[in-house]
């Protein structure tokens, strides 16, 4: 919550409960708009929940995030993005219905996420090539960790390119996804394994990671050498310290977040009564909320609803190369690598 604020203000946050830091940002416990950011695409607002990251899965959360739609439509919004772990918590935001009072459209953010982690993964592999013997993406292996609906959509999204498409595949996620994952290996012509523990991909190449497992999940000091991780996992599935000093000081490995977009200048506003904020990455914006301004700029792509197919990713990626997006530099946090 506190990233981007004054250096005075996040000095003070971490003596605060948690309560108190919730009534003084959200009167009333309410969601609350703010910030606004101008782009060539329209105007886009972000709205956050009066939760900290592991409440999402406290009772309430459908009719909070619900309130939150109505406010960003009653501020003009006419397609709003759920973001984060809402989609996965709200049934694809199906759990809203009943709760909403307008009539905004609602779309998970999942398939543009999508096509920005695999954007991301491209342009991690040229600037690591770049450094070293021009190794491609499609001589990797490439280790998937976390098969939910964005791991498949970005998987599938990627081997629709054939520049790019990996040598070899690594699935992986927990025991009780076994089944899943045999059906999805059967329908790739890519060379795959499955693995059910994240020990299993620590041989990959590069590493493409979207799993609600937590910063425990990998372990950066296990990285081989030349190893590339891009991770849209919320929050990060490892130290993001450790990463940010491996990188500094042994630099070796190339650990990126995947879920930024560069769509050209932004202005961004801070609403009114908060600080402002020191913008590390100015003209990048968060792939989810990305996805609610094509959508209302053209509405006739079809809202998701449910886990990203092939042709729905395959959509948005079209809008987005017609709008000219693409990856937002490579970064961690708010740090440029």
């Amino acid at each position: 919550m506190a990233t981007g604020l004054p250096e005075e203000i996040r000095r003070i946050l971490p003596t605060l409960d948690r309560e108190t830091i919730r009534e003084t940002l959200f009167p009333g416990r309410r969601p609350r708009l703010l910030e606004i950011a101008d782009t060539s695409l329209g105007r886009s607002g972000f709205l956050a929940l009066p939760r900290f990251a592991d409440e999402l899965t406290h009772p309430g959360l459908a009719e909070d995030a619900a309130t939150a739609a109505d406010l960003a439509a009653a501020h003009g919004a006419r397609t709003v993005s759920l973001a984060g772990m809402i989609p996965a918590h709200t049934g694809y935001g199906g759990a809203l219905t009943p709760y909403l009072c307008s009539g905004v459209s609602l779309t998970t953010g999942h398939a543009v996420t999508a096509a920005s982690v695999v954007r991301t993964t491209v342009a991690a592999v040229a600037a690591q090539g770049r450094s070293t013997s021009g190794r491609k993406l499609s001589e990797c292996t490439v280790a998937i960790l976390g098969v939910g609906s964005i791991g498949t959509s970005s998987l599938r999204l990627l081997l629709t390119e054939d520049d790019h498409r990996p040598a070899r595949l690594i699935l992986c996620d927990l025991p009780s996804a076994a089944t899943r994952l045999a059906e999805l290996a059967a329908t790739l012509d890519v060379p795959t394994s499955i693995v059910l523990s994240a020990e299993g991909v620590y041989p990959a190449d590069v590493i493409v990671a979207a799993t609600s497992g937590g910063p425990g999940t990998l372990d950066v000091d296990r990285l081989r050498p030349g190893t590339i991780l891009v991770d849209d996992s919320f929050p990060h599935c490892f130290d993001t310290g450790r990463a940010l000093a491996r990188m500094r000081e042994r630099g070796d490995v190339l650990i990126a977040g995947g879920g930024l977009l560069d769509c050209g200048e932004i202005r961004q506003t801070v609403a009114e009564g908060l600080p402002a904020v020191a913008v590390q990455l100015p003209d990048a914006i968060a792939s989810c909320r990305l996805e609610s301004l094509l959508h209302a700029v053209r509405p006739e792509l079809p809202l998701v609803t449910g886990p990203v197919t092939a042709e729905l990713a395959a959509a948005y990626r079209s809008a987005l190369d017609e709008a000219g997006i693409r990856a937002a530099p490579l970064h961690l946090l708010d740090q440029r690598l």
